[in-house]
């Protein structure tokens, strides 16, 4: 057995689907890996997800299955897992991270795979009413929206994906759309399926209006200017994301706040790689964040 000159040979930093698969493949090729994760949720965003599709693997399974399977596989990999997120990283003659709690490692190489945070629509009502009426989770808080009237904004697949879920709960759902649909096809026919599924389109959430809980949202025609309401119980806004990059120099990051990175998923700092969605040029599939974490871990 070898000495343990440094327990923190590579740092991975997020607990996502990228991060989870770098972080198992590392381990496998024999190096001392440490990962680290702040939120309480390991598997990010995906593991809001109702029902995970295009991994080519028969069988129907949540985002949060996937995510629990590979921290079991790191675990059984002897991936060292700190729960706590990264405050701050040095790319000095030697490489340094310091997390939120004060402690420091020295880790030969990093791999950024920190995700991405749901954008917030920045109209009034969106804080004072996260958690009374605004949710970022149909499969977490559906359920509490059971024969209710509901609002979801965004036209992507995971605006989509919301919808299809509070379709099988709520009375109605209605999708507020500042242009057409982008999601997948399939998604697509089966949101148009939905005889409890209407589209509001072109149009934009300017407040969220209620005084216990949400009661209605009020709405901008993009095109007109036109403004109108409606009544809701609940609020789920999807319409994009945002990288968590705030730890990293700025040096490595885009204008956009994303991590710049050459084919290989190395960095200016060659001994910095990123992979998944705090990178430039990721595509959104849950199976390119899987296979870009191991190639950021075969690099």
């Amino acid at each position: 057995m070898r000495p343990l000159r440094n327990s923190c040979e590579v740092a991975v930093i997020g607990g996502g689907l990228a991060g989870l698969s770098a972080a198992c493949h590392i381990a496998r090729l024999g190096r001392l890996v440490t990962l680290f994760e702040g939120s309480y949720m390991f598997g990010g965003l995906v593991a809001t997800v109702d029902e995970v599709h295009g991994l080519g693997v028969p069988g129907h399974f949540s985002g949060q299955d996937l995510a629990i399977h590979l921290v079991e596989e790191a675990r059984k990999t002897q991936v060292r897992i700190i729960e706590a997120s990264v405050a701050t990283i040095e790319t000095g003659a030697v490489l340094g991270i310091t997390d939120a709690e004060g402690h420091a490692y020295r880790p030969e190489v990093i791999i950024i795979a920190s995700g991405a945070t749901l954008k917030p629509l920045g109209v009034p009502g969106e804080l004072e009413f996260a958690g009374r009426g605004v949710s970022r989770c149909a499969t977490c808080d559906g359920g509490f929206f059971r024969g209710q009237d509901v609002v979801v904004t965004g036209s992507g697949d995971a605006a989509v994906e919301e919808a299809l879920v509070l379709a099988k709960l709520c009375r109605k759902v209605t999708m507020i759309c500042r242009g057409p649909l982008k999601a997948k096809r399939d998604y697509v026919e089966k949101i148009a399926s939905r005889d409890n599924v209407e589209f509001v389109w072109d149009s934009e959430i300017t407040e969220i209006l209620g005084e216990q809980g949400v009661s209605g949202v009020r709405l901008r025609h993009v095109k007109t200017g036109a403004a109108s309401e409606i009544a809701c119980t609940g609020l789920f806004p999807f319409i994009g994301v945002v990288p968590n990059s705030g730890f990293l120099p700025g040096a490595l990051l885009t204008e956009s706040g994303h991590v710049r990175t050459d084919a290989g998923l190395a960095t200016k700092d060659k001994r910095i790689f990123a992979a998944g969605a705090v990178r430039q040029g990721y595509g959104g599939n849950i199976l390119q964040a899987m296979a870009e974490g191991v190639s950021a871990a075969e690099a």
